[in-house]
């Protein structure tokens, strides 16, 4: 019943392009029409629940949102005296892909992985340890959408990112993912996305991997020394990890230097025992455009996948040919934060070159927070 109320009301109101700069107007002068209940996090706000078109609600819808808010209060007391506990992350595998990402993040589609180049001749990526010698030819090669983790974002705070790439295997074993997809993370300094960047000292290398007991070791040298800060050090051993673990039946990381164990990491993190995965809310992007993916060439109706971890399951795509905005539209989230919750949004274009971006609103002062952008041609 109180479904059914809310939706009778919210299918009373009409919102408007310019709704927003006047909302901000009556609050600043003290309207009580725009009092907002404060959400339990910085920098957001939870709006009012609009009026409808009449200016009033009916004596049920009334009833029925103060119940609605006595019990939003206990859930908030109740969060707050527990763990949020991070979201189920045992996705299914795209179709053909092996060790597709188990993340708290959304589950690669067959639109989310980019293809990497063919090997000549069939060979199949070099072992661990090989180098990059003489490749072994055969019929054995296959390749897997693998998921590649990067820093983004504001500098200052920067959050993960992911990114999928078809990577050459040679058996498809935890420790041949976990390889690719390090060996595919350290070989350069950014993603397909220029803005996705990899924090590790240039000429890092792997030297090894182990797996046994859902636990990876992975050995790496050329990375003793990095003067980055301590939140870029912390975001940087997740990186491993958020890629490590993806690799099903791997749940946690143990970090070697030159061979040896590594107490703390560049003298600001800790990285002694068993590193896990921070929760998905401090370490994953407040909003994230995970497909088309940068550089994609799609054909002319396709799906933009964006996921968010946002307390009001809203966030906003914008679709831009040159300076020429030719969409813009809320995307409204499967569900809200701490959660991360995802939308498909159907787009028809063009031919052309584009700039999808994905981002969200502040409520506190209408700017645009965690853009991200990734530009794609329409064929």
């Amino acid at each position: 019943m109180l479904r059914r109320v809310l939706a009778a009301e919210a299918a009373r109101v009409e919102p408007g392009p310019g709704a927003l700069p006047d909302i901000q107007r009556r609050i600043r002068a003290g309207d009580r029409g725009g009092a907002r209940r404060r959400w339990p996090g910085p920098e957001w706000s939870l709006p009012r629940l609009a009026r409808g078109r009449w200016g009033g609600w009916s004596p049920l819808a009334a009833g029925a949102v103060t119940i609605a808010t006595l019990s939003v209060a206990a859930v908030v007391v109740g969060l707050a005296s527990t763990v949020v506990p991070t979201p189920i992350d045992r996705a299914e595998p795209p179709p053909g892909a092996v060790g597709a990402d188990q993340s708290a993040s959304p589950a690669a589609s067959p639109d989310d992985v980019r293809p990497g180049p063919t090997p000549p001749d069939g060979a199949v990526a070099p072992s661990v340890g090989a180098g990059t010698g003489t490749p072994a030819p055969g019929p054995t090669a296959s390749t897997a959408g693998l998921p590649v983790y990067y820093l983004g974002g504001d500098p200052a705070r920067p959050r993960l990112y992911r990114e999928f790439h078809r990577l050459w295997l040679h058996d498809g074993s935890a420790r041949d993912r976990i390889t690719a997809a390090l060996r595919n993370l350290l070989d350069g300094p950014v993603g397909m996305d220029p803005d996705y960047r990899n924090p590790w000292p240039a000429g890092t290398d792997l030297r090894d991997v182990t797996v046994g007991d859902g636990i990876a070791t992975v050995d790496l040298a050329g990375a003793a020394r990095n003067g980055v800060d301590e939140v870029t050090a912390r975001l940087a051993v997740q990186q491993l990890v958020w890629t490590a673990t993806a690799v099903p039946g791997v749940s946690g990381l143990r970090l070697r230097l030159d061979g040896a164990p590594v107490d703390r990491l560049w003298g600001r993190v800790a990285t002694s025992g068993v590193l896990r995965r921070a929760p998905a809310m401090e370490v994953l992007a407040p909003v994230w455009l995970i497909s088309p993916q940068h550089g994609d060439a799609v054909g002319r109706s396709f799906q933009v996948h964006v996921a968010g971890i946002l307390p009001e399951a809203t966030a906003q795509l914008r679709i831009q040919q040159g300076t020429r905005t030719v969409r813009e539209q809320v995307v409204t989230l499967s569900i809200a934060g701490p959660a991360q919750g995802e939308a498909k949004v159907g787009v028809t274009l063009p031919p052309g070159r584009y700039t999808l971006t994905a981002y969200a609103i502040s409520l506190e002062d209408g700017s645009e927070r965690f853009l991200d952008d990734h530009t794609v041609t329409v064929r």
